[in-house]
């Protein structure tokens, strides 16, 4: 195991020039009133989901180590002057953005526009103990987490048949992508995660425009090859990060890939050079990736992450 540890330490090296640095500080991010006061009075928390948490069955199988999240209702709602955006930084070519909650008049580059300043979603109530399930399985909640993606917001939800001019809306908690990992553009987002979005929309029966606009919005396209290299690569950061303790090479390398990742709108040329700069990148991670995987060792994460990724 030490000489395991070695190798990757060494390969650690090699590629970013530099051993891990210091984490930075935590930084403290303040946790809504409403949030606070729910939680401090045992009282019910209204979240809207926009994402794969429009599905009830996977909403309900998000609590971290097998736990369920109980749901007290759930049901189709719109929130206004916000959109659906796929800012928060991922990791490309797999996963490069994943689902967060913008305002409209934010100064953000979209993939496409949906008729109306508004966003759909699910509105689900919630015990405090289960809304803290959901939290955490979103990296959300204690509020010193460096690595934290999602901040808290409160926005005003109509549930489906209430209207907006007449209704009167509720107070709920959605999630939006922090500054430190909030991208200015939405990248293209996966495909898989696509689908997700689609089939719970679908089962929450969101409005058939709404529904018509989400099968609408472009996906990454990857080849059988660059998939398996991406994913060969994830077990070899996956891996390093876990045996050094350290997620410094893959904040690095994703970086890298945004630094040479072409927009849905970009020409075709630039998309080649991108596709092969991203291969390059790649590479290296993808061979020690399979060595690893194919002698036995890598740490139990890897097994987690390929089930996430259906492989």
């Amino acid at each position: 195991m030490k000489v395991f540890r070695k190798i990757i330490t060494y390969l650690f090296v090699l590629q970013t020039g530099a051993f891990a640095k210091k984490q930075p500080s935590p930084i403290t991010w303040e946790r809504p009133q409403l949030v606070q006061n729910a939680l401090k009075n045992n009282q019910p928390i209204h979240y809207f989901g926009l994402g794969s948490n429009m599905s009830r069955k996977k909403l309900e199988n998000r609590g971290l180590n097998g736990t369920k999240i109980d749901i007290l209702k759930m049901e189709a709602a719109i929130v206004p002057n916000y959109r659906l955006a796929f800012n928060l930084r991922g990791f490309p070519p797999m996963e490069p953005g994943m689902g967060s909650l913008e305002p409209v008049e934010a100064n953000s580059t979209r993939l496409t526009t949906y008729k109306d300043a508004e966003c759909h979603g699910a509105l689900v109530k919630l015990s405090p103990e289960n809304y803290e399930k959901v939290m955490r399985s979103e990296g959300v909640g204690n509020g010193t987490n460096t690595e934290q993606g999602y901040e808290e917001i409160i926005v005003q939800a109509y549930p489906y048949g209430s209207g907006k001019e007449s209704g009167k809306p509720i107070q709920a908690v959605a999630l939006r992508a922090l500054p430190h990992v909030r991208l200015n553009f939405d990248p293209c987002p996966s495909a898989r995660y696509m689908n997700i979005l689609i089939e719970g929309a679908s089962e929450l029966n969101l409005t058939p425009c709404y529904q018509k606009y989400l099968a609408s919005i472009p996906v990454q396209q990857l080849s059988p090859w660059q998939k398996k290299q991406a994913l060969y690569n994830l077990i070899f950061t996956v891996t390093l990060s876990t045996t050094l303790k350290s997620r410094v090479f893959s904040k690095f390398q994703s970086r890298l890939l945004f630094l040479v990742y072409a927009r849905y709108s970009a020409p075709g040329v630039v998309k080649i050079m991108s596709s092969l700069l991203t291969t390059v990148i790649l590479l290296p991670g993808a061979i020690v990736g399979f060595l690893l995987k194919h002698l036995g060792l890598t740490p139990p994460a890897v097994t987690r992450i390929m089930a996430f990724f259906g492989e």
